[in-house]
């Protein structure tokens, strides 16, 4: 769920833009976005005091930070790459795309930044922090798909509900709506800041004086622009639409709810992978738990087997004649 421009920025250009945002713009109108995704980190990681769950060192580095890069937040600062965001998909092929880039980019981190070191006890892992943080931005790509498709839209117009998409870890388009895309954004010139191009201008009702510029008008293939579709915060134009069949819903927040109950999946998954990934003589649910819990280092090896040597019942061999009496 961003509110930056994505495409063709340097990080130069993002840092200095969110600073000039921050002066110009009121309190609340750029950090809101981050804030939501975090909002979903927490709602949908487990507690640290529950089984498998994740402690708080771990959740920050997790959430990360725009300015740094890292985690969940800090894909923002990546506007370029299309899978952190679910952009510019104008089918279930090229969504099918965006979520094959964002698995196999995300996921081979934090696999190899989970092993584990420091035999014999296994307590330490070869980069924690960079698996939490590529953990961190998968989390984000998975909220943004909710939050940037019409996911949502396609299963209330037809009487369903929405459910949970297909797109991790695996993701074929036939699994997909026919429909679904997400929307249009490229930063140029032309385009301005909502990264999209305009219809031509038509005269408002009552009006012979057409406006500046018309209404959001996307290229073909695409259907609709990010401006109009997205749901990042309940104050975009689709956002803030109440949900027909859900009282009191709106698309933004439904896309939240998805997100958090999606992400809570995704975490079972990614543990998973990870307690099934190591050698031979180290458990597994140990690593995954030192992973998500960065204040632990519990020893991970497995304890040898004690050899057990079978009792000496009797000398005499068996089916042997009885010994003479002494």
């Amino acid at each position: 769920m961003t509110l930056l421009p994505r495409p063709g920025l340097s990080t130069i250009v993002t840092v200095a833009a969110a600073a000039l945002l921050s002066v110009s713009m009121p309190p609340n109108a750029l950090a809101f976005a981050p804030d939501i995704h975090g909002a979903i980190l927490r709602a949908a990681l487990p507690p640290a005091t529950t089984d498998g769950g994740v402690d708080d060192p771990a959740l920050a580095e997790i959430t990360g930070s725009l300015l740094t890069g890292t985690g969940n937040e800090g894909s923002d600062l990546f506007q370029g790459d299309a899978f952190r965001h679910f952009d510019n998909a104008a089918r279930p092929a090229d969504v099918c795309d965006r979520a094959r880039d964002a698995w196999n980019f995300f996921v081979p981190a934090v696999i190899a930044g989970a092993q584990p070191t420091g035999p014999p006890e296994f307590r330490t892992s070869a980069n924690g922090f960079a698996a939490r943080s590529a953990f961190g931005g998968l989390t984000h790509a998975l909220a943004d798909f909710y939050s940037h498709s019409n996911w949502v839209e396609l299963a209330v117009g037809t009487d369903r509900a929405p459910g949970l998409a297909p797109i991790f870890p695996t993701c074929a388009p036939a699994a997909l709506p026919a429909g679904l895309h997400t929307g249009y954004f490229e930063l140029t010139p032309a385009n301005g800041l909502d990264g999209c191009p305009s219809g031509p201008p038509a005269p408002p009702a009552g009006s012979s004086v057409p406006p500046a510029e018309g209404p959001p008008a996307p290229p073909a293939p695409f259907e609709e622009c990010h401006l109009t579709l997205n749901k990042d915060d309940p104050g975009t134009l689709r956002g803030r639409e109440p949900v027909p069949g859900y009282p009191g819903t709106t698309y933004h927040q439904l896309a939240v709810q998805l997100a958090v109950e999606h992400t809570t999946a995704l975490y079972r998954e990614v543990r998973g992978l990870v307690a099934g990934s190591v050698p031979a003589g180290v458990d597994g649910e140990c690593v995954a738990d030192n992973l998500f819990r960065a204040a632990q280092f519990a020893p991970c090896a497995v304890p040898a087997p004690t050899p057990v040597l079978p009792k000496r019942v009797s000398g005499q061999p068996v089916g042997g004649p009885p010994s003479p009496p002494a």
